[in-house]
């Protein structure tokens, strides 16, 4: 006769098809975060965060779509369906900690490429109130943010940023960088079952890269351009413009990886002020604080 001997046998069971990376992925968050962690049909996940700025939990509910200052009783609602572990009281035990789009005046997504050493960070300004006269979206959850509202001109980071680092495997030895950015601007991307090793990667690249020089990059190409305008449609008179830049190997074996790696910076910035390679790379090293900033990490040591 079948029988199960605890209902700890049931929950902590390993599930059918884990050698499956994207299975794998889910187990690992899970139990990182103690959270389901569902995929949405954008390919982001939900997540139930708490702010230490303005000690309130709040819901990513995909990459755009951000509910803010949720009430106890909101929050526990998300929470269940999250299966997040509550008191009998209704709080929290414990919840992942980031700076929440209206502390921090931006949407800052950081995410990993599963299976290779790569992290992929979304920048997104928000404006302040007095900048723009769009009002929140009415719902019965709270105050809802997307990455669809103007930024303030008066911002001196760019209105939006991307970085990425990626590992190019041997298979991929033989593709050109151009192909290199389709991929990282394509592949599935997920939340890192450790936010640390994102942190380790960031310390890594602002100790140890130097500017990247003119004959290890090239510009992005109108297929790059057009994925990133899918991520965040620029406003007239704006534009993305960025880069991709291969470091040499001796860089790489400095991260510890035998593979080579490719490294994408973009931003969204006028029309008519075109760029350059290494001032893209300078606006990218003053946002760098931000982003430890809003992930609640420890500044690179000098």
């Amino acid at each position: 006769m079948f029988s199960i001997p605890s209902l700890d046998a049931v929950f902590n069971a390993v599930p059918p098809q884990y050698d499956d990376g994207r299975v794998q992925q889910q187990v690992l968050l899970s139990r990182e975060f103690s959270q389901l962690f569902p995929e949405t049909i954008y390919g982001g996940r939900q997540v139930l965060w708490w702010c230490p700025r303005c000690a309130t939990p709040w819901w990513q509910a995909d990459h755009r779509l951000f509910v803010l200052r949720l009430s106890p009783e909101q929050a526990a609602y998300i929470g269940h369906q999250l299966h997040a572990p509550m008191r009998q009281d209704g709080t929290f035990h414990e919840l992942p900690m980031r700076i929440c789009p209206d502390c921090l005046g931006a949407v800052c997504v950081i995410d990993t490429y599963p299976g290779r050493l790569g992290t992929q960070i979304l920048w997104h300004t928000l404006p302040d109130a007095t900048s723009t006269s769009s009002r929140p979206l009415p719902t019965n959850l709270g105050l809802v943010s997307t990455t669809e509202r103007r930024a303030s001109a008066r911002d001196a980071l760019p209105q939006a940023f991307l970085f990425a680092m990626a590992e190019q495997t041997p298979r991929e030895s033989a593709w050109s960088l151009a192909q290199m950015g389709d991929a990282m601007l394509t592949w599935q991307r997920d939340l890192p079952g450790e936010l640390d090793a994102v942190a380790w990667q960031l310390r890594w690249g602002e100790r140890t890269l130097p500017p990247p020089r003119a004959d290890e990059c090239e510009p992005l190409g109108a297929a790059h351009l057009a994925r990133l305008a899918y991520l965040i449609e620029p406003l007239p008179g704006m534009s993305w413009q960025g880069f991709l830049w291969q470091p040499p190997e001796t860089l790489s074996n400095a991260l510890f990886t035998h593979q080579p790696l490719v490294l994408l910076h973009a931003a969204l910035l006028p029309q008519a002020e075109p760029t350059s390679i290494f001032h893209l790379y300078t606006l990218w090293q003053r946002l760098l604080p931000r982003v430890f900033e809003a992930a609640q990490w420890d500044e690179p040591l000098a």
